[in-house]
């Protein structure tokens, strides 16, 4: 899911103007359209005082918001060929084999035998322990991963315990923690946390049905701390006002009859959210209905311009284009008017492309624009 913190600065960083503007493209809203739109329920929360539990039922057609069990996820945060943890004091391996770790060192788990680890004191370099994989480390109130992790944040502490897993020549580090503190590393990290409380906690609850739909236990870990899942920046993103949305909310989830529901949410709508099978396809939600968005227009990308000159959109297209670029035009659109299909004209013929995928190609925010071209 996608981030706003940046929005405001990156609102002003659009594509500077060619001194040829040949493409013209204008659109409306960020992100997929499906679900709750982000600045739509800053609106309500700010402007009509609704509270969070009308925010939800606006976005998502006949649900309710009910108790849920609690639970742990899974969050993949490394994949590297030696991690390097600190802040910890204990290491359980596969055997149940107990090591005593020291929280003021760096330990560095090295590839050992077929699945292991050799556990490295960073202080002097000797050996620790071998241990059989996958372990388990936990620390005092949280662990810490050296280096970069996936959600960008360098050196990171998170709470809960650290799963390391072999994985072909590498470690995949994941985070094991309860949900309840998975979500307060989340809902500042998805939401700017000035915004009205009220907001914060649709957020959160948001944040806490989408996180329990998505688990995998099948699978090694359930999310990614990044917008291929929800992010997630761990003891960083924990900011008081998010952190006391999350409390208010606690096992607290959209529900559509006994099921909990999928929780898509996004930026900004552009004044209208879409249909789930507007945004991904496949069969039609019952809960996943385009509403009215009334209070987009607070966002600095409810509506936008992009411009390419010939060669830019040439370059662009180059893997759907066949020929020299003649033209690129809307030929489908959807219930809402989002793109369906783009047909990418070239001299040797025309390409039929899905929006969906013009929208990556050409970088734009969303799939809900106009093109025109300008001869």
């Amino acid at each position: 899911m996608r981030r706003l913190l940046a929005i405001a600065i990156l609102a002003v960083l659009l594509p500077a103007a060619p001194a040829r503007a040949d493409y013209v493209i204008k659109g409306r809203g960020w992100g997929h359209g499906v679900g709750m739109s982000q600045y739509g329920a800053y609106g309500y929360a700010l402007n009509e005082g609704r509270d969070f539990r009308f925010i939800l039922g606006h976005y998502y057609t006949g649900t309710s918001v009910g108790q849920v069990a609690p639970a742990r996820i899974r969050v993949l945060l490394r994949r590297t060929r030696e991690p390097k943890l600190c802040g910890a004091t204990l290491l359980r391996d596969a055997g149940g084999r107990r090591v005593r770790l020291r929280d003021t060192r760096v330990y560095r788990f090295a590839p050992w035998g077929a699945g292991g680890f050799r556990v490295i004191d960073g202080s002097n370099r000797r050996t620790r322990a071998r241990v059989r994989g996958p372990v388990r480390v936990t620390g005092g109130s949280s662990v810490c991963v050296r280096g970069v992790a996936i959600n960008r944040v360098n050196g990171g502490s998170y709470r809960g315990a650290m799963r390391l897993h072999r994985d072909g020549g590498a470690t995949l580090v994941v985070n094991d923690v309860s949900l309840e503190l998975y979500l307060q590393g989340v809902v500042a990290a998805e939401m700017p946390a000035s915004w009205p409380a009220e907001a914060l906690k649709a957020q959160a609850v948001v944040a806490r049905s989408y996180a329990l739909r998505s688990r995998r236990p099948a699978e090694r870990f359930d999310v990614y701390p990044d917008t291929r899942s929800q992010v997630y920046r761990g003891v960083a993103g924990e900011l008081a006002p998010a952190v006391a949305a999350v409390r208010a909310t606690r096992a607290l989830a959209v529900r559509y009859g006994v099921e909990i529901a999928q929780t898509f949410f996004h930026s900004t709508s552009g004044g209208r959210t879409a249909a789930n099978e507007e945004g991904f396809g496949g069969l039609a939600i019952p809960y996943l209905r385009s509403v009215d968005d009334p209070h987009d227009a607070i966002s600095p990308v409810h509506t936008w311009t992009v411009t390419l000159d010939d060669r830019s959109a040439e370059r662009k297209l180059a893997s759907v284009r066949d020929g020299d670029l003649e033209d690129v035009t809307v030929s489908a659109t959807t219930a809402t008017g989002r793109v369906a299909t783009v047909d990418v004209v070239g001299s040797d013929a025309s390409v039929p492309v899905s929006g969906g995928e013009i929208r990556r190609l050409l970088g734009l925010r969303s799939t809900w624009f106009t093109v025109s071209h300008e001869e």
